[in-house]
């Protein structure tokens, strides 16, 4: 009889939080309706970010740095209509042998920076199925330990000798990031058009879409679909001179591979 009633509970559970989902997601979808209707509408901020940030404020939501969904449980990612570049996930920060890998791998594998050649800076999308050459002297590879539940990046010379096994990213810490922040979601399209100098947006597409097994995503390592990109440089003024400018270690996916880790919504 206890596990009856506790089946039951749990059911009820789950048919209220199915009953709370499609309900948010048809909210979005009326604010969406709304906002592809005004046309063209100016950003509030200037550069690449302006899209996103646009989107947000005429859902009438402040600016968060909280790594938590954008939208009532929905996270929602913006893209150009006519751009090819990857969807980034989220960010992921590696542990390995230093206390700040990133800064670690900076100043080990970096090269000298454009407006400061005494700085150093570290670009890189790094895949599972190739070694990517970055920078000069390295090429760079994802390989998976499911023993050790790790994903690593290795780094090896011109000779394609292993010499850095060193940086990884704990499994578990990437589904609980997954899973935290993108089990639903929502991707925007729109038209950027410039008037009179000043950056505009027309938001004309809206795909939902909900997240598969975390062996999807680890599957979708593996086969190159998801990507993790090294965004890291240096600050170059005054006050933070010589400090680490990272922007990230993000994991990305191109929109037509989507699928492979999302199923799209009804």
């Amino acid at each position: 009889m206890f596990k009856k009633k506790s089946y039951e509970k749990e059911y009820r559970i789950m048919i209220l939080e199915v009953i709370k989902i499609d309900k948010n997601i048809t909210d979005l979808r009326r604010q969406f309706i709304r906002i592809k209707n005004m046309g063209y509408v100016k950003s509030v901020r200037s550069g690449s970010t302006g899209i996103g940030a646009t989107f947000e404020f005429l859902l009438g939501k402040s600016e968060e740095s909280f790594e938590i969904p954008d939208y009532e449980g929905i996270e929602i990612k913006t893209k150009r209509g006519y751009s090819k570049s990857n969807i980034f996930l989220f960010n992921a920060v590696p542990t390995g042998g230093s206390f700040y890998e990133v800064k670690r791998l900076r100043d080990s594998y970096g090269w000298p920076m454009k407006k400061n050649n005494e700085l150093k800076c570290l670009y890189a999308e790094v895949s599972a199925i190739i070694k990517s050459k970055v920078g000069f002297w390295h090429y760079y590879k994802l390989d998976i330990d499911e023993v050790e539940n790790r994903l690593y990046l290795e780094i090896y010379n011109l000779n394609w000798e292993l010499i850095d096994k060193e940086t990884y990213w704990d499994l578990d810490v990437l589904k609980e990031k997954l899973y935290r922040k993108l089990q639903i979601l929502a991707l925007v399209k729109a038209w950027p058009n410039n008037i009179n100098g000043e950056e505009y947006y027309k938001y004309y597409n809206m795909h939902i879409y909900i997240l598969k097994k975390f062996d999807c995503f680890i599957s979708a390592i593996k086969n190159g679909k998801i990507t993790v990109n090294l965004r890291i440089s240096t600050f170059t003024d005054e006050k933070r001179y010589g400090n680490v400018d990272s922007h990230g270690v993000g994991f990305g996916i191109h929109e037509e591979d989507l699928l492979d880790i999302f199923e799209l919504y009804r």
